[in-house]
């Protein structure tokens, strides 16, 4: 896969050549991107609060999770083909999480039997669950595959779209779309 850097603008209006970013086949289909850009710079002092105890790293675990970073917008040309296969692998990532949390909640009560069904059902269970656990991490690096990364710059104008087609790439820098200055060299594979 390649990496190309373009205007903010551009990308956030989707002002992209029509080529699609993961099959770079011609497209008039665009998908949107939302991804955070935040500087990952810390919670600052908040941090003390585990020296509170229990109270405050409740309190730690509030902050964290109220706490927002920057997020980025997108839009890009995708092809129906790309959106298939993207649907189809969260699809799938959803049923085996089901799957496992089925697998979960039916273990409770096989654990409790003390013959040998109830250890012939756990085992099933566990193999089941097994699988769902391998399903999901197939299923999640697929997903990640077909995303495309986004990487803001520190003067906040350029965006790097990473994970993209080369052939996508070389149809921004052909439109004259991409920074000269950032554009990361075709890699082929």
């Amino acid at each position: 896969m390649a990496a190309v850097t373009v205007f903010v603008d551009d990308a956030v209006l989707g002002h992209l050549p029509s080529v699609c970013v993961e099959d770079g086949v011609d497209t008039n289909d665009t998908l949107s991107f939302t991804q955070d850009v935040s500087t990952r710079a810390g919670m600052g002092v908040a941090w003390l609060l585990l020296l509170a105890g229990p109270l405050g790293w409740i309190g730690l675990f509030v902050v964290a999770a109220l706490r927002r970073g920057e997020m980025l917008t997108v839009t890009v040309p995708y092809s129906e083909a790309a959106y298939r296969r993207r649907r189809r692998a969260r699809r799938r990532r959803r049923l085996a999480t089901a799957v496992l949390a089925g697998t979960l909640i039916l273990a409770v009560p096989a654990l409790s039997l003390h013959s040998a069904d109830g250890r012939l059902s756990v085992i099933g269970l566990a193999l089941v669950g097994c699988g769902a656990v391998v399903e999901i991490v197939i299923d999640w690096v697929h997903l990640h595959r077909l995303t495309v990364r986004l990487q803001l710059d520190a003067s906040r104008r350029w965006v790097t779209l990473a994970g993209v087609h080369p052939d996508f790439a070389d149809a921004v820098r052909f439109e004259g779309r991409a920074s000269a200055a950032f554009s990361a060299p075709r890699d082929r594979r």
